[in-house]
């Protein structure tokens, strides 16, 4: 089993927008949730989107004003980014989310780490190592947005463990789900048509299994306050403020 970054590099990354389904829903929602949110950067105002991806949260960001710094370890999906942000102003790192804080000339007022990437960590040491950056990075009043899937309180069993993702006359993928103590050990099944005959890849990794009452606590901790609890497309995504 290799490395997520492996994971993604060499498989999930070319069909990650293609799984996505509709790229302008996701980013249209993300365009509700924000604006939901009242978020009104003040002039050269910092956001950062920690796990970017292909720029579901990045585009709306910088479209409110912001200036964006993007991160993700995936230059594929960072491309994609690229081909989307036309005169946005949107820097993109290829880099380790853990190291946000070496691209930063200026504290930032708001930091987003949605779609589930803070589970792609290596460890529980590693999320709280973020969470503590991010509680001292932030500006006063800055704001720190997160989203997880729920690997706690909902442990699928038989065959609730596979998972069909996106099918069509050329490629299906489905996933398959082993829950360990404090990991989900997933299998991405990927089955492409190639000259008439299906083909199979099977690509694995690890995901942890994270415990929003366990992060919450720890940001309480650091004198954040958790202001919103959301559910929203199966994701568990929390607003918290520093105070001023």
């Amino acid at each position: 089993m290799g490395t997520v970054r492996d994971h993604y590099d060499s498989f999930l990354g070319p069909v990650y927008s293609w799984i996505l389904g509709d790229f302008d829903s996701a980013y249209r929602k993300n365009v509700e949730l924000f604006a939901s949110l009242k978020l009104t950067p003040g002039p050269g105002a910092i956001a950062v989107d920690l796990g970017c991806g292909p720029g579901c949260q990045s585009l709306p960001l910088a479209e409110l004003g912001y200036d964006v710094l993007a991160l993700d370890f995936c230059q594929e999906l960072l491309d994609e980014l690229a081909g989307r942000s036309r005169d946005l102003n949107i820097n993109a790192v290829c880099a380790d989310i853990l190291d946000f804080g070496r691209y930063l000339p200026r504290p930032p007022e708001l930091i987003v780490c949605m779609g589930d990437t803070l589970v792609h960590l290596p460890d529980g040491a590693a999320v709280e190592a973020l969470i503590d950056d991010i509680a001292k990075a932030l500006m006063p009043g800055g704001v720190f947005i997160y989203a997880i899937r729920d690997y706690v309180d909902q442990v699928p069993e038989g065959a609730d463990r596979f998972i069909p993702i996106r099918a069509n006359d050329e490629q299906i993928f489905t996933c398959f789900l082993d829950y360990k103590d404090d990991v989900v050990h997933v299998h991405d099944v990927l089955y492409r048509k190639v000259d008439g005959d299906w083909m199979m890849r099977v690509s694995d990794y690890l995901k942890l299994r994270l415990d929003t009452a366990k992060i919450n606590k720890q940001v309480e901790g650091l004198g954040l306050v958790c202001t919103d609890r959301l559910n929203l497309d199966g994701l568990i995504t929390v607003v918290i403020r520093k105070p001023e």
